[in-house]
């Protein structure tokens, strides 16, 4: 969701696992990071925006980078709070699968 599968597969060393295992392990991570994308955004937005992502969340035709890039450009240093969490998450996870 919040990288290319690819550049996330490189990023925490995936790349020589089977692809099975290594689809497994994408799953989780993206999962991991769309609840660090979601905890940075409740820490930064007002209640109406917060409505509007977890209805989002909730709808299975929406598109929730939409949302988060809307939102993001209204709230001052939101996108560069939210690719900060998600560079360290990565990190830790890096750390975690090696």
């Amino acid at each position: 969701m919040l990288k290319k599968k690819s550049e996330l597969e490189k990023a925490l060393g995936l790349e020589n696992l089977p692809e099975g295992e290594r689809e497994e392990i994408l799953a989780k991570v993206d999962k991991r990071l769309e609840e660090v994308l979601i905890g940075v955004l409740i820490a930064n937005i007002s209640d109406d925006d917060a409505e509007k992502i977890q209805k989002a969340l909730h709808e299975q035709n929406t598109d929730l980078e939409e949302i988060v890039a809307e939102t993001s450009a209204r709230v001052p240093n939101l996108a560069s709070k939210i690719e900060r969490a998600i560079e360290e998450e990565i990190l830790r996870l890096r750390v975690v699968l090696t």
